[in-house]
């Protein structure tokens, strides 16, 4: 069951993507036509999404606690809950992303002008890892993370 603030928050964040207008920055290009810059591509995300990497307290400050998402089975007979959160008090910090050696290939998308999905994965896609970044009124936030396992 979730707790109050949980509801809260997870109403207070789908209320403010559902409202929020979707104008995505644009720019000329040489031939004269308009081009739309991907959210992921912002300078202002390209900064929160670097510093969110290498700063931990600015990190834990940025990520909605408790946050939803999913955590691979660690054995066949493991149920992972339905409503399965990650908690501040538990929570492994991030690092900068690091390809293996080409090993991981990770990929970008912008939903709307304020929800950015990451996915990481192997060159087979049976190993992947997903984060979604929402820009809530006090800037970036870490608002989803599926862990690197196969689902």
């Amino acid at each position: 069951m979730q707790s109050h603030s949980s509801k809260i928050i997870g109403l207070l964040v789908g209320s403010f993507l559902l409202f929020s207008i979707s104008c995505k920055p644009k720019e000329a290009s040489s031939s004269g036509d308009v081009i739309e810059t991907p959210v992921f591509e912002s300078e202002e995300f390209v900064t929160f999404y670097e510093k969110f990497g290498t700063d931990t307290a600015f990190q834990m400050e940025h990520i909605v606690f408790p946050l939803e998402g999913l955590r691979p089975m660690k054995d066949s007979t493991d149920v992972v809950p339905d409503d399965f959160r990650w908690e501040r008090e538990t929570w492994v910090k991030h690092k900068p992303y690091d390809d293996a050696d080409g090993t991981f290939i990770r990929s970008f998308k912008s939903h709307s002008n304020n929800i950015v999905s990451e996915l990481i994965q192997n060159e087979t896609g049976e190993v992947t890892m997903e984060r979604r970044f929402g820009k809530l009124s006090s800037g970036w936030h870490l608002i989803y993370y599926r862990e690197l396992g196969m689902y």
